[in-house]
């Protein structure tokens, strides 16, 4: 086989022998690969696929003759070892040049087996260039693919290409944004007085900002990571009826305007830098689409800026006017608490709870501030 090999690869090179890609190479584009069968005497088929003719030379360095002899005994220790063993796919690995150093032999030859007695495939990869898949056909006879790579890189098996998958999920930046609705819970009465009620739909919630996912676990329907901020969010709360908010004596309260003043809106506008930590676990059905996702963790942030702002018109006038002020209002600075969001394919939910009071105390209203809606952008 040895000799039959080199005649081949002289002839090839001499052009007295041409592949079947390269001949359809000349009919049209020139083909990145050139493949090469030959069909032996007892019905095996041998493949060749290869890039040009001076690396079919390079095969010879391999021995074919004497590495054929070897594959055989080496699968079939692999099939006996699937045989005997419990789980459905047996690896195993040889080192022929490593037993006969100075032969120019493969350093490493590494065999998948199955167990499974309907499937006749058995895989070999040869070092770090070389890779044969070995099938047996009912018939009794063997056919040979090999493919070498001109990079030298290590043939490509299952466990690559689940690698190349999971190489997504490293490390990654995704953009963030929510809209909802805030509401106060946890109302007290204190030095200023109750707490007022918020008009239910023109409190609302913006959030934007920037998601860092940290991968933890990746499997096939299932994957778990962590992700933090920073993220940027406008609170708005905006009073029920003809109250405004104010500053007096040293407190802020809501109180009612006067009676020549009709009032429109009268919102707090406050916006806080956060950073959240969350830890995400979502499920995927079999063609890869996100069925159920939950996520649970906390947050502390840090107050920028906050203003109340007054639309309203005098009694006998039609005219709109505004009053805006900025200002502390006794906020506490700082804010921290939980939150969580569960999801259902594209819907995604999520809550915000303040585990501390929106105001400093006997400073202004006691009650955490909670806000609820949905997220279109983010993990």
């Amino acid at each position: 086989m040895q000799r039959a090999f080199h005649l081949f690869l002289l002839l090839l090179s001499l052009g007295l022998v041409t592949s079947p890609g390269a001949q359809a190479g000349r009919l049209g584009q020139p083909l990145s690969k050139d493949t090469i069968v030959v069909r032996l005497p007892n019905k095996a088929t041998l493949t060749l696929v290869v890039r040009d003719a001076a690396q079919l030379r390079q095969l010879s360095t391999y021995h074919l003759d004497s590495l054929t002899t070897r594959l055989a005994g080496y699968i079939k220790q692999a099939e006996s070892a699937a045989q005997a063993g419990t789980s459905e796919k047996v690896t195993m690995e040889f080192y022929p040049d490593k037993d006969q150093p100075g032969q120019n032999l493969p350093e490493q030859i590494r065999i998948t087996a199955n167990k499974k007695q309907k499937s006749n495939r058995v895989d070999v990869a040869l070092n770090k260039a070389l890779g044969v898949n070995v099938t047996h056909h009912d018939s009794g006879s063997k056919s040979y693919n090999i493919d070498i790579d001109t990079n030298d890189k290590k043939p490509k098996t299952p466990a690559d290409t689940t690698r190349k998958k999971n190489k997504g999920e490293k490390h990654r930046v995704e953009l963030r944004f929510d809209f909802g609705l805030n509401t106060l819970v946890n109302r007290e009465t204190n030095a200023t007085g109750g707490v007022p009620s918020l008009s239910t739909w023109g409190s609302n919630y913006v959030n934007v900002g920037l998601d860092y996912v940290f991968p933890l676990f990746t499997h096939k329907h299932t994957r778990m990571a962590f992700t933090l901020g920073p993220q940027l969010s406008f609170n708005d709360l905006e009073l029920r009826g003809n109250e405004v908010w104010v500053e007096r004596n040293g407190r802020t309260l809501a109180e009612r305007a006067p009676n020549d003043v009709q009032v429109d809106k009268a919102r707090m506008l406050v916006t806080t830098l956060n950073m959240p930590l969350m830890l995400h676990l979502r499920l995927r059905n079999a063609r890869g689409k996100n069925t159920l996702s939950v996520g649970a963790g906390g947050f502390a942030g840090y107050r920028l800026s906050s203003s109340s702002l007054v639309e309203y018109t005098l009694a006998g006038s039609d005219d709109e006017r505004e009053d805006k002020v900025s200002g502390r209002f006794h906020l506490n600075d700082w804010q921290y608490g939980l939150q969580g969001q569960i999801g259902f394919h594209w819907l995604t939910f999520f809550a915000k709870y303040n585990l501390n009071s929106l105001f400093n105390e006997n400073r202004g209203p006691q009650a955490q501030v909670l806000s609820f809606g949905l997220n279109f952008i983010g993990y």
